[in-house]
């Protein structure tokens, strides 16, 4: 139970954490992603940062329909 209410959580705060990246520029988005992409490693708060980045990527990619951050 504990784990299924960890994994909960996780999904709820990776799912509110995009409205924060749709202010950014597309060259900062740019930037992010990049740097998301070279990590060689990422910590869980890193993981699901970067997995807002991407999302925030592809919602820019299908609103504006060219691709900002590939």
């Amino acid at each position: 139970m504990r784990m299924f209410l960890g994994l909960i959580s996780i999904v709820m705060l990776s799912a509110c954490g995009d409205s924060k990246f749709a202010d950014i520029s597309g060259s900062e988005l740019q930037d992010r992603y990049s740097r998301c992409e070279n990590a060689d490693s990422l910590s869980p708060g890193g993981a699901i940062t970067c997995d807002n980045i991407r999302r925030e990527c592809e919602r820019r990619a299908d609103e504006k329909g060219r691709r900002v951050c590939y």
